[in-house]
């Protein structure tokens, strides 16, 4: 059963070939895991286009994969933004998970500290923002063939 993004069809035999990268108990369980990559992908794409990130004129069926990943990374790059971590946040980290930061029995200082958690506390941020976002694009978009978490609100905790 073919899914249907906002209009646009995603074949059987797009999932079938998406499944090699969704490795899983079963076999249904792959076919889902990969219709719900390609779905997002979808919308990704399809919000790019809509935001002028990439052109409505191009069929992206047949290029390379990275071209896609480009057009998805310009979107999320100009669409999605995290605060930067602070000094208090840094700190109540490192305090909170003092157990993450010894090495050969010694507790690594803070300053030490200070890039990993920063980097940690950045990429965290980055991911729950593009998972919100997401959810905003399947909230609002009529999918059919695939069960999507979504939210209907903008107002994603």
């Amino acid at each position: 059963m073919p899914v249907i993004v906002n209009n646009t069809e995603i074949t059987d035999e797009q999932v079938f070939a998406e499944m090699q990268f969704h490795p899983a108990k079963t076999r249904e369980e792959a076919m889902h895991l990969a219709a719900q990559a390609l779905t997002i992908r979808e919308l990704l794409l399809q919000e790019a286009v809509a935001k002028g990130y990439a052109s409505a004129n191009t069929n992206y069926e047949g290029e390379e994969p990275e071209a896609n990943d480009e057009r998805i990374e310009k979107l999320l790059a100009a669409e999605v933004k995290t605060p930067e971590p602070d000094e208090d946040s840094c700190r109540r980290f490192y305090d909170n998970n003092q157990q993450k930061f010894i090495h050969e029995g010694e507790q690594i200082s803070f300053d030490k500290a200070k890039p990993i958690i920063i980097e940690y506390l950045t990429d965290v941020s980055w991911h729950t923002a593009v998972s919100q976002y997401i959810k905003i694009l399947v909230g609002r978009a009529k999918i059919a063939g695939v069960q999507l978490d979504f939210t209907d609100s903008p107002l994603v905790q």
